[in-house]
């Protein structure tokens, strides 16, 4: 008797707490996602944008890095030429980095584009023969 109240209970519980769900008949498994770039543009956005961010990571490091040997020279002149060299260079190449961003910037506005829109242009399609 009382394996059937517990029962009982259970799947009137269990009906309220699946109320929401639907059956499992219905659910469908999605497929695999789908990747890559719908234009060209969108690809060569992303690739500038990656690059720019990694240059940007590399000069980061290596001016802390700089910063580091400085740091750990001990007032040794080899040492501290060596870091104050490094520094020297790593904010150059963040120099070179913010220039050659401006020159993109300054080159899609001049060309009349985005770097996040261009287009490949598609031949017409040739007419048929029993068209002519």
């Amino acid at each position: 008797m009382t394996k059937s109240l517990v029962y009982e209970y259970y799947k009137k519980v269990m009906k309220n707490l699946l109320a929401q769900i639907p059956s499992p008949n219905t659910i469908q498994v999605a497929g695999p996602a789908k990747g890559g770039f719908k234009t060209i543009g969108d690809f060569i956005s992303n690739v500038l944008t990656l690059a720019f961010a990694i240059g940007i990571l590399v000069a980061l490091i290596m001016l802390i890095w700089g910063a580091f040997e400085w740091i750990t020279s001990g007032g040794d002149k080899e040492s501290v030429g060596k870091a104050r060299n490094r520094i020297i260079n790593a904010l150059i190449g963040l120099a070179v980095l913010a220039v050659a961003f401006a020159l993109a910037k300054v080159a899609a506005v001049f060309l009349g584009f985005e770097l996040g829109n261009l287009t490949v242009p598609t031949p017409n399609p040739s007419p048929s023969a029993g068209s002519l």
